[in-house]
């Protein structure tokens, strides 16, 4: 996955963040959304299951899985690693089931 600015998508669609701009002459000047891209990419990473990236078929969390898992050592322990897979320094990972929490505070590496 890119790391730091790249372009933004929408987090209720998946679709790409775009706020055209043409210019006098009907041409589109610019449009696409540029920012940090790391809490996206940490979404993407936990809801792909292995296999769905075919440039890095190892990477993926596949979170949905975790329905009726009371489990959550295992679950911690692969994202910490798939996240570390996307170069990522990961500081915390709290996963609370019961309350259908998940809070993760990781980086990319410089």
């Amino acid at each position: 996955m890119a790391k730091g600015k790249d372009i933004l998508l929408d987090p209720q669609t998946g679709d790409l963040m775009a706020d055209t701009a043409r210019d006098a002459y009907g041409l589109i000047a610019n449009g696409l959304q540029i920012g940090d891209t790391t809490k996206q990419n940490q979404a993407i990473i936990l809801q792909a299951f292995k296999g769905e990236f075919k440039e890095y078929p190892t990477l993926g969390v596949g979170i949905s899985d975790i329905l009726n898992d009371n489990e959550t050592a295992g679950w911690k322990r692969e994202i910490i690693l798939q996240l570390e897979a996307d170069d990522m320094k990961v500081k915390e990972v709290d996963l609370d089931i019961t309350n259908n929490k998940l809070m993760i505070d990781a980086v990319y590496r410089s």
